[in-house]
């Protein structure tokens, strides 16, 4: 390219400079670079890291060190200066050299401060280089630390070094805590893989892809770092791969897919927590129900197993809930049963709605993907996914409140253990479980103050029930569907005691009604109500006790004192005059969760990420766990919480609606 060229290169670039720049003064915004001198004060800093000489993202390369090179800018880094001064003979002579056979070798200096570079060196090499929409610079590169703090950017960037330490990747920047350990779930790593060269390069080359397919539309919806948002949130739609081997094309198409919900989670509105069924409409008696089941069209309803029902299982519950449905409802509905396996369940969604489905109800975690893009295929579609806390726009979900009955169980156990401890088996370290361990550990010390929880995991190698007996345990609980049941020959009871002899004696157990809760959505369906929570686009139902969609089954075994303190506290639960963590509550590292005095909201209670001082053991790493357990664990992990629960001064009432 000729001299004349690359003046028209600087012509090209003066323009985007200007444009720039005219905009930002027309909304009284700074239109230079940022000056990163201006931006710190000392105590904002904690230290310097020499970085060496890397290749840095151009894009993230936004200001400058000092201000004194900052007049010959816009804060895109295109020129401002007139085509006939020495900066613009300066910068074509680079411009010359950039396109020669030999172009620009030399790197430039640089600060890099919460994911973003500032120039000291080489300001015109990234102008020139940004014009041509080159993706990458070499740079020496010193990193200046944050002072710590609680400030979600800046938790956030502290996550962002673990990050960047295993992976090499600078293009990656959230603002909010716990993005990163989610990318890294979703791309199926963990958080102490060291990436190599291939892995590293593949990703950028995706990443670089979504840069160029995020249009005006995305752009507004999430202009910050809204690439590095995009990708994740097609990872929770789309496998990584499927997505490192699409076109442009083909991603601008799934980013379409998922604009409503990459809008909620960019916006300030918060999911919506359904906590207790609506209430039916007073007046509205048998006559008014039977005119409307026959004025009202047939509602066709499929149910989607991620197992065969027939092989028993979780998949057995909800097939049951499935049947009771249709007897409650007899002519007003059609159901139909589908099984998905991990490689069909795109295909036998949209086989269910060739086949006439209005709603369907997917019943396992393991189907929350092909339940959003069938919802997304499908706008008017009606479609509810098994899983507890997913705030996506498209679908709703709906689980039922395990820790209200743990709760109950923990207290008969402290009852009943002999001073012995209790043993806990958890079958995965997914939202919702950490409170239900909780709330067991709670209870027994509710009736026995000294008492010691020992949790162990399904969801580990090894034996979990022999580990727990070694440990001496008095009382085993767990999840009724995890392999506890069938290990203790109990194939109904999720607590059950030790005896002297190593034989269980039966004790309680949690009852899942799904019918119930499936009966109470499909009449919100029915009667209008579906369209009645207000406040949020997304949903999720989490009913327990006082929904009738949770459950405690005694033992005929159990002392009668010990039944009547169970149904006093299953009476408490359901009237909300018993609040299992309305108590002084302490982690496992002495830190004060709650003074007592304090109500957990919905959104807190889901999100427990730790575990009462009561408690023994600890939640698992993704890396420490089988292979099989993985798939539902990165679906539904545990957050980081940010805030402490809520101060009240009265009782809490139940909502039927509060934001998450």
């Amino acid at each position: 390219m000729s001299t004349s060229e690359s003046i028209q290169q600087y012509e090209s670039a003066l323009k985007a400079g200007m444009k720039y720049f005219n905009a930002r003064v027309a909304a009284h915004q700074d239109p230079y670079p940022a000056v990163l001198d201006e931006l710190l004060m000392e105590e904002q800093t904690s230290g310097q890291i020499p970085l060496g000489t890397v290749e840095i993202p151009v894009d993230q390369i936004v200001g400058t060190v000092a201000a004194g090179r900052k007049t010959a800018f816009a804060g895109n880094m295109m020129p401002i200066l007139p085509l006939h001064s020495e900066f613009a003979a300066k910068w074509i002579a680079l411009c010359d050299a950039h396109l020669s056979e030999g172009g620009i070798h030399d790197p430039i200096v640089c600060t890099e401060f919460m994911g973003r570079f500032y120039v000291l060196e080489g300001h015109k090499r990234v102008s020139v280089l940004k014009s041509f929409g080159a993706p990458s610079i070499s740079a020496t590169v010193t990193r200046l630390l944050p002072t710590w703090s609680e400030e979600p950017a800046v938790a956030a960037y502290y996550e962002f070094l673990q990050f960047y330490a295993k992976t090499g990747i600078f293009n990656v920047i959230f603002t909010k805590p716990g993005r990163y350990e989610r990318l890294l779930a979703l791309l199926h790593k963990d958080a102490d893989h060291k990436w190599d060269t291939e892995e590293r390069s593949l990703f950028i080359a995706t990443f670089w892809k979504f840069r160029t397919a995020c249009d005006e539309q995305v752009l507004k919806v999430v202009p910050e770092h809204s690439v590095s948002e995009a990708i994740l949130g097609c990872l929770e739609v789309y496998p990584y791969e499927e997505l490192a081997k699409d076109d442009e094309e083909g991603i601008r198409k799934k980013l379409q897919s998922v604009l409503p919900d990459l809008k909620f989670a960019a916006g300030e509105e918060t999911a919506a927590v359904v906590t207790a069924p609506e209430v039916q409409e007073k007046g509205k008696g048998l006559v008014r129900q039977l005119l409307d089941s026959i004025s009202r069209p047939v509602l066709n309803i499929a149910f989607v197993h991620a197992a065969d029902p027939e092989k028993g299982g979780w998949s057995q519950g909800h097939a049951e809930g499935a049947r009771r449905l249709e007897e409650a409802f007899g002519a007003q509905i059609s159901v139909h049963g589908y099984v998905a396996g991990k490689e069909s369940a795109d295909e036998v969604m949209e086989q269910a709605v060739r086949e006439g489905a209005q709603v369907i109800f997917a019943t396992a975690p393991t189907l929350l993907a092909p339940a959003r893009r069938i919802a997304a295929l499908h706008p008017g579609l009606k479609v509810l996914v098994c899983a507890l806390s997913v705030p996506y726009t498209g679908i709703r979900t709906y689980y039922s409140r395990m820790y209200e009955t743990k709760f109950i169980s923990g207290a008969i156990a402290g009852v009943l253990s002999g001073g012995k401890p209790l043993g806990y088996i958890a079958r995965y370290p997914i939202l919702g479980v950490p409170a239900a361990i909780n709330a067991f550990a709670l209870g027994a010390r509710m009736t026995a103050p000294e008492s010691r929880v020992r949790v162990a995991w399904s969801c580990l190698p090894g034996d979990p029930v022999r580990e727990l007996l070694e440990a001496g345990v008095g009382v085993i609980s767990g999840d009724a569907t995890a392999a506890v049941s069938k290990t203790l020959g109990n194939y109904d009871w999720s607590t059950s005691l030790v005896r002297e002899d190593g034989s269980f004696l039966p004790l309680a157990s949690d009852v899942w009604n799904w019918g119930r809760m499936y009966q109470k959505i499909v009449r919100s369906i029915l009667d209008g109500g579906w369209d009645k929570v207000e406040g949020s686009p997304a949903v999720n139902y989490w009913w327990g006790l006082n929904g009738g969609v949770m459950d405690i089954k005694l033992s005929d075994a159990l002392p009668q004192g010990v039944r009547q303190l169970a149904g006093i506290l299953k009476a408490g639960l359901i009237s909300g005059s018993v609040h299992p963590f309305l108590t002084p509550m302490r982690d496992q590292q002495g830190q004060v969760q709650s003074e007592g005095d304090r109500w957990f909201s919905a959104s807190e209670l889901m999100n427990i990420s730790w575990l009462c001082d009561a408690v023994e053991g600890s939640i698992p790493t993704r890396d420490q766990l089988l292979e099989m357990s993985v798939e539902t664990t990165d679906l539904l992990p545990i957050q980081k919480q940010e805030s402490k629960p809520e101060s009240k001064t009265e009782k809490q009432t139940e909502n039927t609606t509060e934001k998450e």
